[in-house]
């Protein structure tokens, strides 16, 4: 007669259930809400889309460098003064540097709307997706704009003389009244608006009240713009 196995039988290691995965930002673009249902499950963290934060203000410096980097060139060949290519990657850093204070901004008083449960770094982190396929776009038409589109009379440089900043406040002028311009003045402005408008179905699926997750998205908007508003002032004002 055979005997009982007496050994103990061995438990089965149970499978322990893995984080779910966070939504992609560029889902935010195709639907803010899914987006946000996508994101509740998940641990907060406020640097998760830090990386397309970083890649829109940098794309953002370098449309804005290319813009107004033909006069930059014509006021060093014309008048001398400091080099061009140091001028041009304070333009690119300068135009970063705003990018990046816009998101804290919005970060900030899109929390202080919005509250803990808005989770508005990341709301606001994922909706740069939106701008840099824009940035790269008025790279490229700022890049390819031809020379006599903004170049200043002869009679206008001449009086400038060897004045840097009078020649560049001549070509500036002109670069205003380009087609690039117009249309990082529209990348700027409306797409800060997008942004905000995007984000307020995020909050409200985030937060459940639909008067803080308007609060969230309205109060970075001014701020925000404003901030736009000064770093395109050297061409605004030229216009």
């Amino acid at each position: 007669m055979a005997r009982p196995d007496a050994r103990p039988s061995r438990a089965r290691p149970t499978a322990v259930p893995s984080d779910p995965a966070a939504p992609l930002p560029t889902e935010f673009l195709t639907g803010p809400r899914v987006f946000a249902r996508r994101l509740a499950p998940t641990d907060p963290v406020a640097w998760r889309y830090l990386g397309v934060v970083a890649l829109s203000a940098a794309l953002s410096g370098v449309a804005y460098a290319a813009l107004v980097r033909p006069s930059v060139t014509l006021a060093a060949g014309l008048a001398g003064g400091a080099s061009p290519l140091l001028v041009h990657v304070t333009n690119a850093i300068g135009g970063a540097f705003l990018a990046m204070f816009t998101f804290v901004l919005m970060w900030l008083l899109g929390w202080l709307g919005a509250g803990r449960p808005g989770r508005a770094a990341e709301v606001y982190g994922a909706s740069f997706a939106l701008l840099p396929p824009l940035y790269l776009l008025v790279t490229v038409v700022a890049l390819l704009t031809p020379r006599d589109a903004w170049m200043p009379a002869a009679g206008a440089l001449a009086q400038a003389g060897s004045d840097n900043q009078a020649v560049q406040r001549l070509a500036l002028a002109g670069l205003a009244r380009t087609p690039a311009a117009f249309l990082l003045l529209a990348v700027t402005m409306l797409g800060t608006a997008a942004q905000c408008a995007l984000s307020f179905p995020a909050f409200r699926e985030l937060t459940g009240r639909p008067g803080r997750a308007l609060l969230g998205a309205l109060l970075p908007l001014l701020p925000a713009l404003a901030v736009g508003f000064i770093a395109l002032a050297p061409l605004l004002f030229q216009r």
